[in-house]
């Protein structure tokens, strides 16, 4: 009988762009094996239960494609989740606060015209709107479970799980102003860098994408690096909590 580390077996694929939102995971898992590709490794084995493949996959649209492909195309996989930090864009997200997402879109993706950058290619018709929603089976199955996924308090108070949409860039956003026109372009509730290559992805592979993105700062470095450990921990909490409530592997 295969065991839940079986290389026979859909795994869940886990990918976070910084080592610090992946190796809290990769230390928990119960068997590991290591696979390098295009100098990524992927650690192989079981977490929680079930079947999974871990991979930092570097910051960016590109860096994150790339992962997310090779993950694709060297591992059989029934998922894969995005797990990391992101940066608030809704005045009502708090630090530590959770978005949940299978669809994000490219706010850097667009026409540059006299008039300003309008978002998408609009004179060609696939490429007028750049958003990627992916299969939605891992989304739904954590959104279900409501409040029941225990959070690491920041800041002295408990925080928050929402749904919405994540706006995806190459530009660490540091600045109100443009955390202002991102926020009214796309009408996300985070911004980050690597989400929606990775939905594209798995969109074209055919398999679910679960987006989990932890608020670490609200458009300020400063920010980032006071908070990120513990918004960082709270998503791999939301991660462990997918796991445990998928059915046993086949």
């Amino acid at each position: 009988m295969a065991t839940a580390s079986s290389p026979s077996q859909k795994a869940i694929g886990i990918v976070g762009a910084l080592p610090e939102e992946v190796a809290m995971l990769t230390q928990a898992m119960e068997t590991h094996s290591v696979h390098t590709y295009l100098g990524r490794q992927f650690h192989q084995g079981s977490l929680a239960g079930q079947p999974v493949v871990v991979v930092q996959g570097g910051v960016g649209k590109v860096r994150a494609a790339t992962t997310a492909a090779l993950l694709v195309a060297h591992f059989p996989l029934r998922g894969i989740i995005f797990t990391g930090v992101a940066g608030a864009l809704a005045d009502h997200l708090q630090m530590g606060d959770v978005v949940l997402a299978h669809a994000a879109i490219e706010h850097d993706f667009g026409t540059g015209r006299p008039e300003g950058f309008v978002l998408g290619i609009d004179f060609i018709p696939e490429l007028r709107h750049p958003l990627a929603e992916a299969d939605s089976a891992l989304y739904d199955l954590i959104v279900a479970q409501g409040e029941r996924i225990p959070l690491h308090p920041l800041q002295g108070r408990q925080p928050v799980i929402h749904q919405g949409l994540v706006a995806t860039g190459d530009v660490f956003v540091a600045d109100a102003k443009l955390r202002h026109q991102i926020r009214e372009r796309t009408g996300a509730l985070v911004v980050e860098m690597e989400g929606a290559a990775v939905v594209r992805v798995a969109q074209e592979a055919g398999i679910p994408c679960l987006l989990v993105r932890s608020v670490s700062d609200i458009g300020s470095d400063t920010d980032f690096l006071t908070f990120f450990q513990t918004a960082a921990l709270n998503s791999a909490a939301v991660v462990h909590s997918v796991l445990q409530s998928l059915p046993p592997p086949l």
